[in-house]
């Protein structure tokens, strides 16, 4: 048995290499069915997201090679070999193993340590398992390597500290503001950072969502994305006192809001808080807004510096992350020669009892009169001591598995009784 893995990833390639790779849930169950059809004893998961694409297979003795997957991609996707294979690795074994772990700990994203990843090899798996395209060794592999993620995000501290900037302004307002029910959200532009912090904002609950644009047709689409309300540019002051946050990113080339108008706001709120994220560059709102009382205001070198400093904790993380790793790829490999010697024992126990029901069989002819309770007795005697003289060297094969040295230990066995069969192995 032999776990192979090919693909290509963020940094191994660019994206218009990724994309001519890409599978889609249309035609995923295909890729699988046809791969299985040309390899019929292996097993198969193929991880396909935005930022890799990946072929994981387990054949008997390494009959799946490199080339095969390879030659599979390019029959598959009608893609010329040479136009991908230069930016494609491959892992054998207990690298590929690693690998995997590694992937979906996240620990190989292009955001170290983020969620994602963790729930799209799960449905790759899953995707695999249902199309009856995986067996004994992908089973085991991946749903090791989902634990493996779990015990890492347990353990460690990798997926703990936000490192985007929309998602740390959402903690931050989340210090002031606890929950953002009931809160009411203020859009000064409609750039995609406003989009996505407003997403990240409406997840957590936010819902009176007020959207300002000086296209008014802009404000509206944003608008209507989050069941909110566009309002005219030129009505912006008046609604400064109803909202607790406020968001801007405008590319107009000076401030859009200033002091006055935030402390006249703050007057009408009665000592209720406003947050301000100032996201443009240059920035929208004028600075000294900060040091008006009950007023929290954050720009983007603000966001950027706390994101700095999250990626940095997350990247001293990994190496207790690696350690982790290491330590359940060891395992698995110990497990997997276990598995590369069932088959072997399972003949030796096949083996001993033909013997042992031949031996009754003459044994029977002889004893014309015993009784059936008696005779039941003789069976299960003999067949206990069989499988007492068989217990020491199955576990034994078992813990020379887990050294590595399984296979020679069984060829010895096959050799000592006579055992030459060509299924003992896998």
């Amino acid at each position: 048995m032999s776990i192979l893995v090919v693909g290509l990833n963020h940094k191994s390639a660019p994206v218009e290499v990724r994309e001519k790779l890409a599978f889609n849930a249309n035609n995923i169950s295909t890729a699988l069915s046809l791969f299985l059809h040309r390899h019929q004893s292996a097993e198969t998961v193929i991880l396909s997201t935005c930022n890799r694409v990946e072929m994981y297979v387990s054949s008997l003795d390494g009959a799946v090679k490199t080339e095969d997957v390879l030659s599979f991609f390019a029959d598959f996707h009608k893609i010329a070999l040479n136009e991908f294979s230069p930016y494609m690795y491959h892992y054998a074994d207990d690298r590929a193993v690693n690998h995997l772990f590694f992937v979906t700990a996240s620990l190989d994203s292009m955001v170290l340590g983020e969620s994602q990843i963790l729930s799209q090899v799960k449905e790759a798996y899953t995707t695999a398992s249902m199309d009856e395209a995986t067996g004994k060794v992908m089973n085991q592999l991946f749903q090791q390597a989902l634990n493996v993620a779990k015990i890492i995000h347990t353990r460690t501290n990798i997926g703990k500290r936000k490192v985007s900037i929309s998602s740390v302004a959402v903690e931050f307002a989340e210090k002031i503001f606890q929950e953002f029910t009931g809160k009411t959200v203020l859009v000064v532009g409609a750039g995609e950072m406003c989009e996505l912090l407003l997403k990240h904002l409406y997840e957590e609950g936010a819902r009176t969502i007020v959207v300002a644009n000086r296209t008014f047709e802009r404000a509206q689409e944003i608008a209507n994305a989050f069941q909110g309300q566009a309002i005219k540019y030129e009505l912006l002051g008046e609604y400064l006192a109803k909202a607790d946050i406020i968001i801007s990113s405008t590319s107009a080339p000076h401030y859009v809001i200033h002091t006055d108008q935030v402390k006249d706001a703050i007057r009408h709120r009665r000592g209720n808080p406003m947050f301000l994220i100032d996201i443009a560059v240059p920035r929208d709102i004028e600075p000294e807004i900060a040091n008006i009382d009950n007023v929290y205001l954050y720009n983007i070198d603000d966001l950027q510096s706390v994101v700095s400093q999250n990626i940095d904790e997350r990247t001293r993380e990994v190496e207790k992350c690696r350690s982790i790793v290491e330590e359940e790829v060891e395992h698995f490999m110990a497990r997997l020669e276990e598995m590369k010697i069932e088959p072997a024992i399972t003949l030796l126990r096949n083996h001993f009892h033909t013997i042992g029901k031949e031996e009754l069989a003459r044994l029977k002819t002889k004893l014309k009169n015993i009784d059936n309770g008696d005779w039941e007795q003789v069976i299960y005697t003999v067949e206990r001591t069989i499988n007492k003289l068989l217990h020491h060297p199955a576990k034994v094969a078992k813990q020379e598995a887990k050294n590595g040295g399984g296979y020679r230990y069984v060829e010895i066995i096959r050799k000592l009784f006579g055992i030459f069969h060509h299924t003992d192995h896998s």
